[in-house]
């Protein structure tokens, strides 16, 4: 009778193809934790906060889980921060909301700010009046008007909130 055969051992080398995988896996794992240094995480998109939110103006650079409940409900149902950032600061072609007080700041809103100094942020965000009827909206949603998800007060909320971020 006859055993088994015996079991080769020897120097068989890695795979390069399980080099090339540990090697990514541990690379994202250290950009994962670099990005993360401060130790905190974005708000998932529609959490609101975990207690009432605190009255007045955020800190420069907050996440809007910290201004007035209404507005924060608002922007978080509209999902600006989809686009605009999880703290309204901005990222990629899209332009923070942050300082907009001190009028527009992107290019394709200069002449509205100017025509409509008090209430261009009301007419940009609605996005169905005569009033912006052929500027360039840069993927911006029609929020407002007959078929927009916000009413004239509601914007006027936001507006508001916004006008307090620096």
């Amino acid at each position: 009778m006859t055993g088994p055969p015996p079991v080769e051992t020897g120097n068989e080398r890695i795979p390069l193809w399980m080099v090339a995988f540990g090697a990514t896996v541990l690379l994202l794992g250290v950009v994962s934790l670099g990005v993360n240094l401060e130790g905190t995480n974005p708000d998932l998109v529609g959490a609101g906060p975990s207690g009432p939110p605190p009255s007045g103006p955020p800190p420069s650079g907050a996440p809007p889980s910290e201004g007035p409940a209404d507005a924060v409900a608002l922007i978080q149902g509209s999902q600006c921060q989809a686009c605009h950032g999880v703290d309204l600061s901005g990222q990629g072609i899209f332009p923070s909301l942050h300082g907009i007080a001190a009028g527009p700041q992107s290019d394709n809103l200069q002449q509205l700010g100017a025509d409509f100094p008090d209430t261009w942020p009301n007419l940009w965000i609605d996005g169905s009046v005569p009033e912006v009827a052929g500027l360039d909206r840069g993927g911006m949603p029609v929020f407002g008007g007959p078929g927009g998800t916000l009413t004239p007060d509601e914007i006027a909320t936001i507006v508001e909130y916004l006008l307090t971020l620096e």
